[in-house]
């Protein structure tokens, strides 16, 4: 699933070719064997992040957001609710910090702007720059979750 502005919904030659590897790694990786941790594809082009976390009720959570990679949220194990928000809609709770390619951001002020997907195993959502996303969410009682997040560059 991409929810996006027709502005923002297409990607250029290098990164939809990277995007598309990365899903390629994934339909043909052993999912449920990966350990948590980083993962290479093509180095720091494409790389996987898997964990193992507890997700949280939506309102304990922030926004995330990153402006060199696209993240490709794929459920090893589990359910994950993820909202998704333009990023331009979601205030600044933590100053985008680039080594680390990653910002912090509170809800929109309507929140009929973000959409929720539910994603269950073998399921995935993508996140490219332009939206701030709400990761490893529950819709009730906390489960296990694996997760990989896939990191694509974007340009």
């Amino acid at each position: 699933m991409i929810v996006s502005a027709l502005a923002t919904a297409s990607f250029d030659e290098a990164t939809a070719a990277r995007l598309a590897r990365a899903l390629d790694w994934i339909s043909q990786t052993d999912m449920a064997s990966l350990e948590p941790g980083r993962h290479d594809i093509a180095g720091d082009e494409i790389y996987a992040n898997v964990m193992e976390v507890t997700p949280m009720l939506p309102a304990e959570k922030q926004f995330e957001a990153h402006r060199r990679y696209i993240d490709v949220h794929y459920v090893i194990a589990g359910e994950e609710l993820i909202g998704v928000a333009p990023v331009g809609e979601c205030p600044v709770a933590q100053e985008y910090v680039q080594a680390d390619d990653f910002s912090l951001h509170v809800d929109p002020a309507d929140p009929a702007r973000v959409t929720w997907a539910l994603l269950r195993e073998g399921e995935l959502c993508v996140t490219p720059p332009a939206d701030a996303h709400k990761p490893a969410c529950t819709t009730g009682d906390p489960a296990p979750l694996k997760k990989a997040c896939v990191k694509v560059l974007v340009g």
